[in-house]
Formats: C-alpha cells, sequence, structure tokens
C-alpha cells in the first residue's frame, strides 16, 4: 500500500509547522519545506511510526521549486500546502525594493510554479489537493503594506480561476485558498523588521493552533474555492464589499500605519 504524502512549504515555524503537525497526527507522511528546518526533529521524534522528509530550501530563488519537483516526484504526494511566504511593511517609497522582489518571487512566482506543475501532476492521477495560503489583505489594497496585500489578491485570483478549470474539466484535483486573518505568528517581526511586534498587544486574535484545525478540517473536504474562518473574518470581507472604497482605503491606512 502506497504511502500518503503531503508536503508543506514554510513548513518550520507558525501555520506550516501546526499543518504539518497535524498532518501527521491524521496519517500523512509529511515533506517540510523552509530554509532552516530544524524545528521539523520535533515531529520525527514525536511520530516515530510515520515519515519526516525536511528540505532545506530557499523557495524565493524559483529555480528551486523546479528542483524540489524533481526530488520529491516518486512520493505520492496527494496534498500540497503552499504556505511560505511573508511581508515587507512600510511607505511605499520608503520600503526596500530588493526585499520587496524577494517577497513577490516568494509570495507569487514560488506558489504559482508549485500550483501549476502539482496541479499537472494530479490531474493524471486524477486526484490531490492544493491548499494555498492568501489572506483578508486580498480583499483590499493595503497603504503601507502595498505590495503584500497585492501579492495575496494575486494568490486569491490565480486560485479560483484554476479550481474553476478543474471543475469545469470535471477533475477531482482541487485548488483551495484561505484567507488567514491575523496570527499568532512571527510574521509581524518579520514583515515590519521590529525586534518584538506590538500587534497583537491591540487586537485579539485566533491561536495559530486553532486556525490550523478549522482551516485544514474544512480544506480536506471543500469544493469551494476560497475559505475563510472565524466570523470576524466573514464580516470584515462582506464589510469590505459593501463599504465605499475611500472609505475601506482609508480604513486600511490608518489601520496600517498604526501598526
Amino acid at each position: 500500500m502506497n504511502k500518503k504524502w503531503a508536503l508543506i512549504t514554510g513548513a518550520s515555524k507558525g501555520l506550516g509547522f501546526e499543518y504539518c503537525d497535524l498532518l501527521l497526527e491524521q496519517g500523512y507522511d509529511i515533506i517540510g519545506v523552509a530554509r532552516n528546518t530544524t524545528s521539523l526533529e520535533q515531529l520525527k521524534n514525536k511520530y516515530t511510526d510515520r515519515e519526516v522528509i525536511a528540505i532545506n530550501m530557499d523557495l524565493s530563488n524559483n529555480e528551486n521549486c523546479f528542483k524540489l519537483i524533481e526530488q520529491v516526484k516518486e512520493k505520492n504526494i496527494e496534498l500540497v500546502i503552499n504556505n511560505a511566504g511573508y511581508g515587507v511593511w512600510g511607505m511605499f517609497e520608503k520600503s526596500d525594493t530588493m526585499s520587496e522582489m524577494n517577497m513577490i518571487d516568494l509570495n507569487i512566482k514560488s506558489l504559482h510554479i508549485l500550483t501549476k506543475e502539482f496541479v499537472k501532476i494530479f490531474k493524471v492521477k486524477n486526484v490531490g489537493r492544493i491548499i494555498n495560503v492568501g489572506s483578508m489583505a486580498a480583499f483590499t489594497p493595503g497603504p503601507v503594506f502595498a505590495g503584500y496585500y497585492a501579492s495575496k489578491a494575486y494568490v486569491v485570483s490565480l486560485g479560483e480561476a484554476v479550481n474553476l478549470e478543474l471543475k469545469k474539466a470535471k477533475s477531482k484535483v482541487r485548488v483551495i485558498t484561505i484567507c488567514p486573518g491575523p496570527l499568532k505568528t512571527d510574521f509581524w517581526n518579520r514583515s515590519s523588521n521590529q525586534i518584538d511586534a506590538t500587534y497583537y498587544s491591540k487586537v485579539k486574535v485566533m491561536s495559530t493552533r486553532t486556525y490550523a484545525i478549522k482551516s485544514l478540517r474544512k480544506c480536506l473536504k471543500t469544493n469551494k474555492s476560497v475559505v475563510i474562518i472565524g466570523k470576524m473574518n466573514k464580516l470584515a470581507k462582506f464589510g469590505i464589499k459593501i463599504a465605499p472604497r475611500k472609505t475601506v482605503l482609508t480604513k486600511m491606512y490608518k489601520y496600517q500605519k498604526e501598526r
């Protein structure tokens, strides 16, 4: 009997690490990809009856995406979670251009490559599911965090289009995009270059573990293209949709600037 494999990028911490833990618990063997996979040793020790392959790789170098696919193509991968990504916060004219280009390479290009290549692989077998990690940031422009918000809009747009293509082709393969709101991770420490980002002291946010449990349960079953977890996130999306654009942008500007 073939093993059931899942591949998770950005697997070393935060949401990616929680997905690895949960999938091992559910009987998957996993391939965790990150720039530093030391933390995955914990999972190897915790799940001695499962196989955990840790691949140290920087996916912002897009050539590595193709190397990764070549490296894992013999595995019976049924689930891919494109979780790797980060943001560059700050006023557009002041934020570092090369950091933003690296962000685009990771948030957009690597996700695009892995989504496309695994769709092709999965369609041959007519089985497989790709979960792309978007963000609530996808649903509005984000002044003071412009590039990140734009990158997540790309993720949602791509996923919705590809998932419909698969449905029209009568394929069982699915591309599901999840859109978390703020979570208790070190995302803000990296994005804002703060040693200790103060955002979490200002707003109540869902724990990463709770979000991982709820979102994974939903994404493994649904045929919907976009999954939003949490009443506040659903309310926020509705508010963005019906409110005047100028009002939304002004609110987002204030919201981001105060971080």
